[in-house]
């Protein structure tokens, strides 16, 4: 894919202004909540994931940040302004899990008819370059496997050259290179300022990607801040270290390191574990311990946290 470029000078957006804004915001369908009090903010050059279960509202969020739907309360904009005048203006791109792209034509004649619509666009070639499907030019839309159609999704969601990239489980249908390289891109594009949310159920992809995490179910907020705090607030590390005598011994000493802080120690044959937040002090007390060794610190993962606030049927 070729590398990113500044989004064009014509559009001169505050840097303060939020790229998307949704606030307080519930949305019903008969007696089905969707939304319930519901906010979320998208920063300029911020690259954020949205997760939750099936039902969890997240589609309905993007529908009423695009204006696909309307809330019953609340209020929701694009870089301070409603969303029919953002899009027109070219401000936001977006990049679906499946959309009716036309099946008969080619690739080059496609997006040259989704150009025609816009008011203004990158030229074509360029996106094509961009989006890494330029030697796919005069394939039919049908011949493509799924991660291709998915490479044409993401050209036109560049075609308006936007500052707001929305993604719908970008990456389904790609293998692990081309989302590898996917995400590549995506990572320059907010490099050049562009604000970047997607909705995933790859929870390894929003860990590697995402510089924060909104976690919701059943229409509300659940967590939302870095992913890194998410991770550690939310799931804790691990700490193990083998000890060659009684690891009743170790245990002991752990336990009085422990003090008042939330950890929870385990021991089995020489083993330890120590699970818990912060856990820098008991890895420099397990290393005090005569016979003690191979330690090891390993940091929970964002599924992990996800499971602890959503359940494992969230999964």
């Amino acid at each position: 894919m070729r590398e990113a470029k500044l989004p064009t000078g014509r559009r001169l957006i505050p840097e303060v202004t939020p790229a998307l804004e949704i606030d307080n915001t519930s949305k019903s369908f008969g007696s089905t909540r969707a939304l319930d009090g519901f906010s979320m903010r998208v920063m300029p050059g911020e690259v954020m994931a949205l997760l939750g279960p099936n039902g969890a509202g997240k589609t309905t969020a993007l529908d009423i940040a695009l204006g696909l739907q309307t809330p019953d309360s609340g209020s929701t904009n694009l870089f301070g302004m409603d969303a029919r005048r953002a899009i027109t203006m070219g401000l936001v791109g977006v990049v679906q899990q499946t959309d009716g792209l036309l099946t008969d034509v080619s690739v080059k004649t496609m997006l040259d008819i989704v150009a025609s619509t816009m008011r203004d666009n990158q030229p074509v070639e360029a996106v094509m370059e961009a989006a890494g499907i330029t030697h796919l030019a005069k394939r039919k839309v049908r011949k493509l496997s799924g991660g291709e159609r998915q490479r044409v999704r993401l050209a036109i969601g560049l075609l308006p050259d936007p500052l707001l990239l929305i993604l719908d489980e970008p990456t389904t249908g790609m293998d692990v290179n081309a989302r590898a390289e996917f995400w590549q891109f995506i990572a320059a594009q907010a490099e050049t300022g562009r604000a970047v949310l997607f909705a995933t159920h790859y929870l390894a992809e929003a860990q590697q990607y995402a510089k924060r995490t909104l976690i919701m179910r059943a229409g509300k907020v659940l967590a939302d801040e870095s992913t890194d705090d998410l991770r550690r607030k939310y799931a804790g590390s691990q700490l193990r270290i083998f000890h060659e005598g009684d690891a009743a011994a170790a245990f002991t000493h752990m336990a009085q390191a422990r003090g008042s802080r939330d950890w929870l120690i385990e021991a089995d044959g020489q083993r330890v574990l120590v699970k818990g937040h912060d856990l820098d002090d008991a890895a420099r007390a397990a290393l005090n311990l005569p016979g003690a060794h191979d330690l090891e610190l390993r940091e929970s993962s964002l599924e992990e946290a996800y499971v602890r606030l959503v359940g494992e049927e969230g999964n």
